[in-house]
């Protein structure tokens, strides 16, 4: 596989790519591959009425959450590959994912590095590390029980939707995918970070900053009290020499837009 063209001898896009292999991106891409033949052969099934181990999940993002939250409830195991999210959707789904994780589920979530601004990147290094991993994972879907795959379906009256599949062949190949993106990944908490200045909690206090929206929140995520959290905030916001929370997220995004996306 050819590697980015390096304009102006800036070598930060060949950095950004060479922490996956040449040979891992590629048996990723060789995976993605066959699962998206399988789905493809799913999703024309369903079409065209034909027998298949398969239903809509949802159609539409306000339906497709829904229903994906309600089926959320009955799962014990979760490996979930995420390509790409904002700081929105994860201040919604991190909270979400939590209450799961303490109500039993196992998961493991894999997010897409090239498809993260670096203040989503950044955010995501305050999770469990047992749980949250960046790794090359260029195409969404998520392995639910171990025996039904949620992907991506067909256009139908114009609007997406998700499928559950329980089709065997979808499934292997689906598995497959998820064992190559797996031999790429790292828990997002061992990312390096330009906050050299920080103790290790401070740097998780300004990861939270971007998804909670309360001291009580990042204290509740920390395990500590309101008090500590509004100190440690202070104690950042003078170390970043920023006047204010919001001042500080410009700061942060400077420092981190510095990093390979």
């Amino acid at each position: 596989m050819n590697q980015p063209t390096l304009p102006n001898q800036d070598f930060s896009a060949y950095e950004s790519w060479a922490r996956f292999s040449a040979a891992a991106r590629v048996r990723v891409h060789d995976a993605m591959a066959r699962m998206q033949a399988e789905r493809i052969r799913v999703c024309r099934a369903m079409e065209s009425g034909q027998q298949v181990s398969a239903r809509v999940l949802g159609r539409g993002s306000q339906e497709i959450n829904r229903n994906m939250a309600a089926e959320a409830l009955n799962w014990r195991d979760l490996e979930s590959i995420r390509s790409s999210g904002t700081i929105e959707q994860l201040a919604v789904s991190l909270p979400n994912n939590a209450v799961l994780v303490e109500a039993g589920l196992r998961m493991t979530s894999v997010w897409h590095y090239h498809g993260l601004d670096p203040d989503v990147r950044l955010a995501l290094t305050a999770e469990d590390p047992a749980s949250y991993f960046f790794g090359y994972a260029p195409v969404q879907m998520k392995i639910a029980g171990g025996d039904e795959v949620l992907l991506d379906g067909p256009i139908i009256r114009g609007e997406h939707t998700v499928i559950a599949v329980r089709d065997a062949a979808c499934v292997r190949a689906a598995r497959g995918y998820w064992d190559a993106v797996r031999a790429t990944i790292y828990p997002c908490a061992e990312e390096d970070l330009p906050f050299d200045e920080l103790t290790e909690r401070q740097r998780r206090v300004v990861a939270l900053m971007l998804t909670c929206s309360s001291d009580e929140q990042i204290a509740r995520r920390l395990g500590t009290s309101v008090r500590t959290v509004r100190t440690e905030v202070a104690t950042v916001l003078a170390l970043l020499d920023a006047p204010t929370r919001f001042v500080a997220g410009v700061r942060l995004r400077e420092r981190m837009s510095g990093m390979p996306a």
